[in-house]
C-alpha cells in the first residue's frame, strides 16, 4: 500500500491510484515524447540462459513508441553473441547490441588509453556512449535484465517524471519491496546499506551526502533513469559499489532528483553470500559497497558497535515485518547475512579503482571517440530484422 511521505532531499513519487502507470504509459506513449527515449539494458550472457530475459524482450517488444533499445552483452563469444542478436533482433524497435568481449571493443580501449575490464560499470559506460552517437534520444531508461517480476510499465513509470515538463526532473531512481515464497531479498539493502548509512550519519549527523543516500528507499535499485545530458557527464564506476556512487555522483551535478515506485513485488536473479570467497557474489559485493558508503562519507572508519547495534534493530524489524505480512522468516540465511556484514564492517577498506572517464571528457581529449566507438559496434556482425546500430 502506498504512502505520501517524503524524506530528504530527493522527491518521493508514490503509487497512490491504481491508474498511476496507465497515466505515466499515455502519457510517454505520445509519439514525440515516446520516441526520444532510449532503453538502456546491461545483460550478461548467461541470462538469455534463463526464464527472465525472454519473457522481458516480449514484454518490450509491446512499447511500440519507444525509440531505441541498446544492450550491451558481457561474457559472450562469437556464437552466444550470436544468439543473443537473434533474440534481440525480434524487437520492433531501432535496436544496438553491443560485444562487449569482441576484439574490436579490446582495441577501442586500448586506442583511448584504458586497460582492460569488464563488469557492470564499464557495461553501462559503453550504452551511453552508444546513446550519445543518437541525437533522437534525451532521455535513457535503465534496467538489470533479469527481472523475474518485470513489467513493461516499468520504462514508461521511469521516463515520465523525466520528460513530462509538470514535474521536469533529471534523475530518477526506481524502488520496490523484494520478497518471495521464500521470504524477504535484498539483504545487502536491508541488512548492510540500511545500518551503514545509519551508523554513519549518527557519526557525522551535518554530513549532507549520507543523509540524501538514506533518502533512497532501494538504492542497489538497477533502475533508473536520467537525461542524456547525464549520461554524458557522468564519470562511471567500475566496482560494485556502482549503483551507491552514480547517485553520488548525480548528487554532485546539483540537478532534480526523483525517486519512484514500479511495482509491489519486485525479483531477480539471487547472489551467492559467498562467505568463504571474498571475490565473489554479495561477499566482494558487500566489501566494496563498504569502502563506497566509507568514501562518501569522509570519515575515517565506522564505529562498529553502533553498526552492529542498528544492524540486530535491522534483522529484528525486518522479521517482525515478514511475520506481519505472513512471509517466511528465513532466519538462517538473515544471520548468516549478518554474521558476515558483521566482519566485513572490522576489515580495512578496499581500495576502489578510479571511475571511468565521462564521454564529455573523453571528447575533449579525443573528438572523434563516439563515432570511434560507433565503427567497433558497426564491425561486430549484426543480425537480421530490427536491428542496428546506425545513428
Amino acid at each position: 500500500m502506498a504512502d505520501f511521505h517524503q524524506q530528504g532531499p530527493i522527491t518521493t513519487l508514490h503509487r497512490l491510484t491504481d491508474s498511476a502507470n496507465t497515466q505515466a504509459q499515455s502519457f510517454v506513449s505520445t509519439r514525440s515524447i515516446g520516441s526520444r527515449v532510449a532503453l538502456v539494458l546491461p545483460c550478461l550472457i548467461s541470462e538469455l540462459e534463463g526464464s527472465a530475459l525472454p519473457k522481458m524482450v516480449k514484454q518490450i517488444s509491446d512499447l511500440g513508441w519507444l525509440g531505441r533499445v541498446i544492450v550491451g552483452i558481457d561474457g559472450a563469444d562469437a556464437d552466444s553473441f550470436k544468439a543473443a542478436q537473434a533474440l534481440f533482433a525480434s524487437l520492433p524497435q531501432q535496436t544496438t547490441v553491443i560485444w562487449n568481449d569482441s576484439e574490436g571493443m579490446a582495441s577501442f580501449d586500448q586506442n583511448i588509453g584504458l586497460s582492460p575490464g569488464t563488469g557492470k560499470g564499464r557495461n553501462l559506460w559503453r550504452c551511453f556512449g552508444a546513446v550519445a552517437a543518437y541525437n533522437d534520444i534525451d532521455t535513457v531508461v535503465v534496467h538489470d535484465a533479469d527481472i523475474s517480476t518485470y513489467e513493461s510499465a516499468f520504462v514508461a513509470r521511469l521516463a515520465h517524471p523525466i520528460v513530462d515538463d509538470r514535474m521536469g526532473f533529471d534523475f530518477v531512481k526506481g524502488f520496490y519491496p523484494r520478497f518471495d515464497h521464500q521470504g524477504m531479498n535484498g539483504r545487502v539493502t536491508r541488512l548492510l546499506v540500511g545500518p551503514l548509512l545509519d551508523s554513519l550519519a549518527s557519526s557525522n549527523p551535518s554530513d549532507l551526502n549520507i543523509r540524501y543516500l538514506q533518502s533512497f528507499r532501494y538504492p542497489l535499485a538497477g533502475e533508473f533513469a536520467a537525461r542524456t545530458s547525464i549520461t554524458r557527464s557522468i564519470e562511471m564506476p567500475e566496482h560494485w559499489g556502482v549503483d551507491l556512487s552514480l547517485l553520488a555522483n548525480v548528487l554532485s551535478m546539483g540537478v532534480q532528483i526523483a525517486q519512484t515506485d514500479l511495482t509491489d513485488r519486485y525479483d531477480h536473479k539471487h547472489q551467492m553470500l559467498s562467505l568463504d570467497d571474498p571475490e565473489s557474489g554479495l561477499h566482494r559485493m558487500a566489501r566494496d559497497i563498504i569502502s563506497t558508503l566509507v568514501l562518501a562519507s569522509g570519515l575515517d572508519g565506522i564505529d562498529v558497535a553502533d553498526f552492529d547495534m542498528k544492524l540486530d534493530r535491522a534483522v529484528f524489524s525486518h522479521r517482525s515485518n515478514a511475520v506481519s505480512n505472513d512471509i517466511p522468516t528465513n532466519s538462517e540465511a538473515e544471520n548468516s547475512a549478518a554474521a558476515l556484514f558483521k566482519t566485513l564492517v572490522r576489515e580495512k577498506q578496499t581500495s576502489l579503482p578510479t571511475n571511468l572517464p565521462s564521454w564529455n571528457q573523453l571528447s575533449t581529449e579525443f573528438p572523434n571517440c563516439i563515432q570511434d566507438l560507433m565503427v567497433a559496434v558497426e564491425s561486430q556482425s549484426i543480425s537480421a530484422g530490427a536491428t542496428g546500430t546506425s545513428p
